[in-house]
C-alpha cells in the first residue's frame, strides 16, 4: 500500500462555478500575480523591492473574494520554490530580457501551452517566468506593471476558462495531492517552460 498522504485541502472533483466570468477570473489573477511577484521578492530578501501597490495603478479590481486565499498562496509558494531548484531552468530564464519584445515575451508563454495541456504547474510556471523578468526591471516599475500586463492579458485569453471549468482559483488545492504528484507537476513545469525558451532563442 502506498505510503504517500494526501493533503487535507487536496480535493479530486473541484466544484465549477458557473458563476465566475473571465474577467472575475483575470481579476483575482492580477491580484495573486502581484502577490506572488511581492512575496517572493521579500522572501528571496531583494532590497528596494516595491511595495504591492506599486504593483498595478491605483483602483485596479482585484475581482470577487476568495474564500482559500491563504491555501492559494501557499500552493503558488510551494510550486515556485520547487521550481526554484530547477538550474538548467534558472541559466535559460537569464537569457531573456524584459525588455524584450512583448511578442518575444508572449511566444515564450504560449509555448508553455503550446501542446494543449493545462495544470496548476504549468500556470505557476507563467507567473514565476513574469517573476524573473520583474527582478530584472526593478529600476524601472512602469516595465514590471508591463510584464504584469502582458501575463494577465494571456492569462485571459488562454487560461481564464481552464480554471473557470477547475471551479476557480481555489482549485489550486488539488496541487496538494501525494507528494510523487506534486514532482511531476513541477518538473513538468520547469521542462515545459525551458522548452519554451529554447524556441524563443530560435525566434530571437
Amino acid at each position: 500500500m502506498s505510503r504517500e498522504r494526501f493533503h487535507p485541502l487536496a480535493r479530486s472533483n473541484p466544484p465549477v462555478d458557473r458563476h465566475l466570468s473571465r474577467d472575475d477570473i483575470t481579476n483575482q489573477g492580477r491580484y495573486l500575480l502581484n502577490t506572488f511577484i511581492h512575496d517572493r521578492m521579500k522572501q528571496d530578501g531583494i532590497q528596494h523591492a516595491p511595495a504591492l501597490e506599486e504593483l498595478q495603478e491605483p483602483g485596479t479590481p482585484c475581482g470577487p473574494p476568495m474564500q482559500h486565499t491563504t491555501e492559494i498562496a501557499r500552493a503558488l509558494r510551494c510550486i515556485g520554490d520547487q521550481l526554484d531548484g530547477d538550474v538548467r531552468l534558472q541559466n535559460l530564464i537569464n537569457q531573456v530580457q524584459p525588455d524584450d519584445q512583448r511578442s518575444t515575451f508572449l511566444n515564450v508563454a504560449q509555448s508553455i501551452f503550446s501542446d494543449g495541456v493545462f495544470n496548476w504547474g504549468r500556470v505557476v510556471a507563467l507567473f514565476y517566468f513574469a517573476y524573473k523578468m520583474s527582478l530584472k526591471a526593478l529600476d524601472k516599475i512602469p516595465l514590471v506593471r508591463a510584464i504584469i500586463n502582458l501575463v494577465i492579458d494571456f492569462l485571459r485569453e488562454r487560461v481564464a476558462q481552464w480554471i473557470i471549468d477547475r471551479g476557480g482559483w481555489e482549485a489550486i488545492v488539488e496541487y496538494f495531492g501525494t507528494p510523487s504528484k506534486q514532482v511531476l507537476l513541477v518538473l513538468g513545469a520547469g521542462v515545459v517552460i525551458s522548452g519554451a525558451i529554447y524556441l524563443w532563442k530560435g525566434w530571437h
